[in-house]
């Protein structure tokens, strides 16, 4: 079995693969993902901090602590349009 247009690198082909999102893993506690061939990503649920890895081109590991502001919004609430139109029409005729 052949795939038409693959890249001849094998970087560029986990490149592509990640940022697909194929080449990650979570469950309830984690969530681990590989963002291209030398850099991973480690993000636990429940806090807004995280790490990146990155391998350099000289060997060297570069960690970098991560912060994710999406994580500290509040989250959106369901509004019950009609109950709050009847809350208010109840109030207006109270008052």
């Amino acid at each position: 079995m052949s795939i038409d247009n693959l890249p001849e690198d094998e970087k560029d082909i986990i490149n592509i693969a990640s940022k697909a999102g194929y080449l990650k893993v979570e469950n309830d506690n984690i969530e681990v993902k590989l963002n291209s061939y030398n850099q991973i990503e480690i993000q636990p649920k429940e806090t807004p901090f995280g790490v990146k890895m990155k391998v350099e081109n000289n060997g060297s590991v570069t960690p970098t602590f991560t912060f994710d502001t999406k994580k500290i919004k509040e989250k959106k609430k369901d509004i019950n349009v009609e109950q709050l139109i009847d809350d208010a029409l109840e109030d207006f005729w109270d008052e």
